[in-house]
């Protein structure tokens, strides 16, 4: 289990990606037959309930949410007929089968704690002071990536350009979440940080930066948004 987060977070994510790429290929496969995604949309929610069910099953914290859990929730929503434990069955299995029973995933959450540790050991090694305490960092790193799931659309079309790219390398997912903790905490250290890691992952520096831009403008954006709504609520 990740170290940041290690109840949950690695459970919650798994669920976004499990969700992102079953949609994914639902979408290209079944885009021109009407009929799939008028279904598509309508079980969405069981889509969503099930994925995480899910991954709360490969996370080890399969208590979190139950089959009745689901029934529960999506019944008194009323959005769409009533829910059986079959539906749920047949939607775990339709997910699975989708995604070619693949489960095996790479989070940017693990991605971070891994290049985390590797930076702190090049500071280490350098007698350089750098990052001595993994821990503000870490939770910076994990409030910045909160953001990043939050408003993951706009930032991998603001980053690709088009809608096509929707899904970003975790890898430099990873490490623009790094570099954007990095400045927020100590902004000193970011060259070398952003250095250290562009070498080590073998990226391009302007995309690393590029990314981080991005993320950092939705961060602006959703604190903005969420001052003018409260304004409003006044």
């Amino acid at each position: 289990s990740s170290g940041i987060n290690a109840e949950y977070g690695e459970a919650r994510y798994f669920a976004v990606e499990l969700f992102n790429n079953f949609a994914n290929r639902f979408v290209k496969k079944y885009c021109k037959r009407r009929e799939k995604m008028v279904v598509f949309c309508s079980r969405s929610a069981l889509y969503i309930l099930v994925c995480i069910q899910i991954s709360s099953k490969m996370s080890s914290h399969y208590k979190a949410i139950s089959q009745r859990t689901i029934m529960l929730h999506l019944n008194r929503a009323k959005k769409q007929p009533p829910v059986s434990k079959n539906d749920i069955i047949s939607a775990e299995l339709e997910i699975l089968e989708m995604v070619d029973y693949d489960l095996v995933l790479l989070l940017p959450l693990d991605m971070i704690d891994v290049l985390l540790y590797f930076t702190q050991q090049y500071f280490v090694e350098l007698e350089h002071e750098g990052i001595t305490n993994l821990q503000p960092l870490k939770e910076t790193c994990l409030s910045v990536l909160e953001m990043f799931y939050l408003r993951q659309h706009q930032i991998n079309i603001a980053y690709y350009g088009s809608v096509e790219k929707f899904r970003a390398d975790q890898v430099i997912v990873a490490v623009g979440v790094i570099c954007v903790a990095v400045f927020i905490v100590d902004s000193t250290l970011i060259e070398e940080v952003s250095n250290f890691l562009a070498a080590k992952c073998n990226l391009d520096k302007d995309d690393m930066q590029r990314l981080s831009v991005n993320i950092v403008d939705n961060i602006v954006h959703n604190i903005n948004s969420g001052e003018m709504s409260q304004r409003s609520e006044l």
